[in-house]
């Protein structure tokens, strides 16, 4: 067993094992503040690499929005602008068209209602009726009534007549034109699996109807398929 050494100076009342104690304590916070700087070293190299990690699960570059994209068995907005695209062309090279320019000598006014949804999945059917609305005017071959925006014209026209305008600048009560066609339709769906085979049918039809007599003077259909192979996840 060792044995403290005691000794005693003439000039201290203090013993000189008391003199190492400082210096233990100076190795034990050098000890310390090592550990904690490596832990710091090691947490900054953490950080660091979960930052690259996130840039990279964030990369991403533009697309082209024309081009058509399979990317699952849903409703896209590349099928909404397929369909549009395909059957405006269709009711806009039929007879109506032009039966109607002949007896009326102008081109006809059409009103779109909005595309119903038959199918079991949430399909944005504004967008779709938005994008049947696009074909029809840049075709340039009918006259189009917006009547989404109905309820804000007419206040507005009432503002205008309220004598808060100029009265040159007013607009009139009754000079509204009226649609002599109503373009509505609807989308439906069927799934049909098979083996490790699934296939998903879109199905969209529309009618143009005669707003005076509710004559149905035309009507066409566009279908889009979609087949997937099953993952070993599933589909």
């Amino acid at each position: 067993m060792m044995e403290t050494q005691w000794s005693w100076s003439p000039y201290s009342t203090t013993p000189r094992c008391f003199g190492r104690v400082p210096t233990l304590l100076g190795d034990a916070m050098r000890s310390i503040v090592s550990k904690k700087q490596v832990w710091t070293v090691f947490a900054s190299c953490v950080l660091g690499l979960n930052l690259v990690s996130c840039a990279k699960d964030f990369e991403g570059t533009y697309s082209d929005p024309n081009a058509v994209e399979i990317v699952d068995d849903k409703w896209s907005e590349s099928d909404a602008h397929k369909v549009a695209n395909s059957l405006i062309n269709q009711v806009l090279s039929k007879p109506w068209l032009t039966q109607f320019e002949a007896v009326k000598k102008q081109k006809p006014i059409v009103v779109v209602d909005e595309i119903a949804n038959r199918t079991d999945e949430h399909i944005d059917t504004k967008a779709m009726t938005e994008a049947m609305t696009d074909e029809l005017i840049n075709a340039g071959k009918v006259r189009f009534v917006n009547a989404d925006k109905r309820k804000q014209i007419l206040e507005e026209i009432k503002y205008q007549n309220s004598g808060t305008t100029e009265a040159k600048t007013k607009k009139s009560m009754g000079k509204q034109i009226g649609a002599d066609f109503m373009l509505s339709g609807a989308i439906a769906s069927s799934v049909h699996t098979q083996g490790g085979l699934k296939t998903v049918t879109y199905q969209t039809t529309l009618t143009m109807t005669d707003l005076e007599t509710a004559e149905i003077v035309w009507s066409g259909k566009e279908e889009i398929k979609k087949r997937f192979k099953r993952s070993s996840t599933g589909w």
